[in-house]
Parts: structure tokens; sequence; C-alpha cells
């Protein structure tokens, strides 16, 4: 399954799999066909799963250190980058459908359009990611959390600048 939500990353296998300031590979939270490439979304949510003991949990916009946008211009020679625990168990949800969940990728938000609108005017969004129950993914209070890029930037698969906000009540 090439596009998805959560899972492990199918990515080629010279592009290094981001890890978060402890060394921790970050969580992928979609994977999705851009044109001839595919474009990966990733966080450090630990915080969000319930670790509370982790750093994390920024209300607004996030520092760099705590996701990265990744473009490959090609869907060829893909590996399936595998995050496992110490007893072999899955260290990610298991993956969903792109078309299967209530999250986006480039489309118009589905929550928090104001703010957005007046926070980033220039921007759109690349992914919204929304709580989840059925994988105890909590953003505090009907949070959102928005990957957002210039349109140029998305036309020049410039991903460097990708912000990501968390939006809460």
């Amino acid at each position: 399954m090439i596009e998805h939500w959560w899972g492990f990353a199918t990515m080629p296998e010279n592009m290094t799999y981001p890890s978060n300031s402890e060394d921790n590979p970050m969580t992928l939270i979609c994977q999705f066909k851009l044109g001839e490439g595919l474009v990966y979304v990733f966080a450090d949510l630990d915080y969000f799963f319930g670790d509370i003991d982790v750093e994390g949990g920024n209300l607004g916009e996030w520092p760099t250190n705590f996701y990265k946008v990744l473009y490959s211009p090609t869907q060829t020679n893909l590996h399936e980058h595998e995050i496992r625990y110490a007893d072999g168990t899955s260290a990610v949800p298991e993956p969903r459908k792109m078309e299967d969940y209530d999250s986006k990728v480039l489309s118009q938000p589905t929550t928090w359009t104001d703010e957005l609108a007046q926070d980033y005017p220039d921007y759109q969004v690349l992914a919204q990611l929304e709580e989840d129950d059925d994988i105890n993914l909590r953003f505090y209070d009907c949070g959102s959390l928005f990957f957002l890029i210039k349109p140029e930037d998305l036309a020049a698969r410039n991903f460097d600048r990708v912000k990501c906000v968390l939006y809460s009540y």
C-alpha cells in the first residue's frame, strides 16, 4: 500500500528515516503520492499517544525538530522501514487507507478554518491530523494538527519550509 495513514514508511533505501532529538524514530503520520513522487509526513507524537514523560505537547507552531516532511521524486526501489519495540511488536498504529480516515491531505481544512486563515494566510493544508480514539491519539481537547505549506513551495517540491501547527480548545 503506497498511500496510507500510519503504519510503516515505504521509502527509497537511500532516504534517511527521521528521528527526534533523542534519536528515537518519529511516527509516520501518512505517505501519499504527489505527481510521480511520494510525500512522507512524520512527527514526534509520543506525548499525544499518552507518554506524558517525554518532551512535546506544544500548542501553536511546533519547532522543526518535532516533525519532518520528506519527498521522494520517484516511487521505485522502495523499502519498508519497520519500527518495532524490543519485543518485536509494531511501535506504530496499524496502517489505514487514505479514504478510510477522517484526517485529510492536500485539502481545505475541515476545522479551525478561521484561525488558519488569520494566522497562516499564505499557506495551504498539506496534511490535517485529527484526534483518534481508536489509537488513543489525543490533542488536548478536540485538537487538530496541521502541516502547512505555501503553494509555491508545494509546486517546487520544497518541503523544508512546511510548518506544523497544533490547535486545540
